[in-house]
């Protein structure tokens, strides 16, 4: 008998742990050192730090970012007063937004990869308590390297800091996403910001503080060049000594070049840590989606070919000459041309003679500038093309050069591989397809090869070294359009080989 009941208390104690287990609270372990444990006293003092900020910055008109990083020292500090300009920044869309996604690094010891909580709820010392959002934190664990880790959250103060501002700007069924970035890559981070994104209904928290030291003004000489890397989202590798959270900004500057939004700085300080006592950088940045990303780009493609064809036309023609004369690409001086053709350009150079392509040459990727790019193309073109035998001086005066300058790539946002299919436009849309290192690339030029969407597809995955039918929540696709010119179109075709 004492054996059953010790079965029958041992069954109980089971069941008892698997629902303890399903609604499982993250409590609170910041509350009294980074924010007021007591519920009005903190109440009023973010009430008063937004109500601050939205009269001082006055966001009332202004489009609303999809993203903040905001910094995470104790809210009496000169941090709350930095993170509420953030904040003030989102109050307008309140009835609208149903998660916040917090993502920061560990503040305390290492952890591999990134780390989600197995938390239910995240509770504040009111009572309050934020339910995380299981349905994504479910996707999320089935990528490489993303899995639960409780103790790596346990006495985080980066994510719980930001839990009063959510209270006050959000509603109160708002649900919370937490996660800490440490041991990752940036394509690994950038893949997770791209998962996580989702539509008006979700915005996204990075939660970071500049740098820290003695000296004030070490600390604002070095904090006024992290802000211009992330205002301009410069390819920079970050590390501690200019943020608290670097994994996770890189990830988030990487996903913000491949989709072209746009940051702006909203409020920057530099003020004392209350608890370390060591001078510290805050800074406040909104991240912008730019709908029209595409149609500007193209429009600004168009526009400087039409105003510099004759440039860049004369730089293709003069390399290929230095091809014969000194055996290699003509060296570009930067410092003569205006600083739209010195910014960063994929292009591709394309050889005709008698109607026929005679070489073609070309970057995938905007790696140099775009005079040196087409310097570079077009001497390839002339003598490199394993395709072709290298052109000859007879054949130089008929030759004719096409320059092809990509748009700047923009991300198609699809929710599976049918959705994508429907959003490729046949004969228009270059694309890149990317699964982490793999990368392939086909230009609107190859349409004439298939049949459809899906077959353009197909080859497509299977020239970035994918199979045919391979498909992962991680894959990428990006569209371009190309802009071509052509010595052809000239008056005067011949004129593009002729020094000035």
């Amino acid at each position: 008998m004492r054996f059953l009941i010790l079965l029958l208390c041992f069954a109980g104690f089971q069941a008892q742990a698997a629902v303890d287990l399903s609604v499982k609270t993250r409590y609170p372990t910041a509350a009294g050192l980074y924010y007021p444990r007591d519920a009005e006293v903190l109440k009023k003092q973010i009430g008063d730090l937004l109500a601050s900020a939205q009269g001082h910055f006055r966001f009332d008109g202004e489009k609303t970012p999809k993203v903040v990083i905001v910094p995470h020292d104790p809210i009496s500090s000169a941090s709350g007063r930095v993170a509420a300009a953030a904040y003030a920044s989102l109050m307008k869309i309140k009835p609208f937004v149903r998660r916040v996604v917090l993502i920061s690094s560990p503040q305390h010891g290492r952890y591999f990869g990134i780390s989600l909580s197995s938390a239910k709820y995240w509770a504040m010392p009111s009572g309050q308590k934020f339910e995380t959002d299981s349905e994504t934190v479910e996707k999320l664990r089935k990528i490489q390297g993303v899995d639960f880790d409780d103790a790596a959250f346990e006495n985080e103060e980066a994510l719980e800091t930001q839990l009063p501002f959510i209270a006050a700007v959000f509603r109160p069924d708002i649900k919370i996403l937490p996660i800490l970035v440490d041991d990752a890559g940036t394509d690994q981070v950038s893949d997770l910001i791209d998962l996580v994104w989702g539509g008006a209904d979700t915005v996204i928290v990075v939660a970071s503080n500049l740098s820290k030291g003695d000296s004030a003004r070490a600390v604002s000489e070095t904090d006024a060049q992290t802000v211009r890397i992330i205002a301009k989202k410069e390819e920079t590798p970050l590390k501690k000594n200019r943020l608290s959270a670097p994994r996770s900004v890189e990830g988030l500057l990487s996903y913000l070049r491949e989709i072209g939004a746009s940051v702006r700085e909203l409020d920057g300080r530099t003020g004392e840590d209350p608890l370390s006592g060591k001078t510290t950088g805050y800074g406040a940045f909104g991240i912008y989606e730019n709908a029209s990303a595409a149609e500007t780009s193209k429009e600004e493609t168009e526009s400087l070919l039409k105003a510099h064809q004759n440039d860049l036309l004369r730089i293709a023609a003069q390399s290929i000459v230095s091809g014969f004369e000194r055996g290699r690409a003509l060296r570009v001086r930067l410092s003569r041309y205006p600083e739209e053709l010195r910014q960063k350009g994929a292009t591709f150079v394309s050889l005709y003679y008698n109607g026929a392509l005679r070489g073609s040459a070309g970057s995938a990727e905007a790696v140099r500038p775009i005079v040196d790019d087409i310097a570079e193309n077009a001497y390839n073109a002339a003598f490199m093309d394993f395709r072709f035998n290298p052109l000859t001086q007879d054949e130089l005066k008929d030759a004719e050069i096409s320059i092809s300058l990509l748009t700047r790539r923009t991300r198609i946002k699809f929710s599976d591989e049918a959705d994508l299919l429907e959003q490729i436009r046949p004969k228009t849309d270059g694309l890149v397809l990317r699964e982490r290192a793999n990368t392939g690339l086909f230009l609107p030029q190859i349409w004439d090869s298939f049949s459809s969407p899906g077959e353009f597809l197909t080859h497509l995955k299977r020239k970035a070294g994918l199979p045919g039918d391979y498909w992962s929540p991680t894959v990428k696709v990006y569209r371009f359009e190309v802009i071509d010119i052509s010595s052809g179109d000239l008056e005067d075709p011949a004129s593009v080989w002729r020094s000035k």
